[in-house]
């Protein structure tokens, strides 16, 4: 598999995952996505899917793009998971989506930097 096709799996893997979890979540307090703001339904969902797209098409700054989506990403992963060791809460659930969503954040970085500073091409 070329690696255009791994960063373009990785994101539907991130959006596959975020919506798994909001699923997960909204079913626990028996509500849906009503107070999911918009910003954040573009961030997790629509951008993701954009970013992959452009990298399908040989769109080489999407791999920059995409490199900084994972470090945002994985900046945030971390941050949940201190922050729900210290409060001292036993969400099982949270601190095993942030791990996946860590590693798949990790894995874009990777990637996403390698295909970038390799400057290979996409079209190809």
């Amino acid at each position: 598999m070329r690696n255009t096709h791994m960063i373009a799996l990785v994101f539907v893997m991130l959006v596959g995952a975020t919506a798994f979890s909001s699923w997960m979540s909204a079913d626990a307090k028996g509500e849906a996505f009503t107070g999911v703001a918009f910003t954040w339904i573009g961030f997790l969902y629509v951008l993701p899917l954009v970013l992959a797209g452009c990298v399908i098409t040989g769109q080489r700054w999407a791999l920059m793009a995409g490199v900084m989506y994972g470090t945002i990403g994985l900046a945030l992963d971390v941050s949940t998971v201190v922050q729900e060791i210290t409060q001292g809460q036993d969400q099982a659930l949270v601190l095993i989506m942030s791990a996946i969503t860590g590693l798949l954040n990790f894995f874009l970085i990777v990637l996403g930097g390698r295909g970038f500073l390799t400057q290979q091409t996409l079209a190809s």
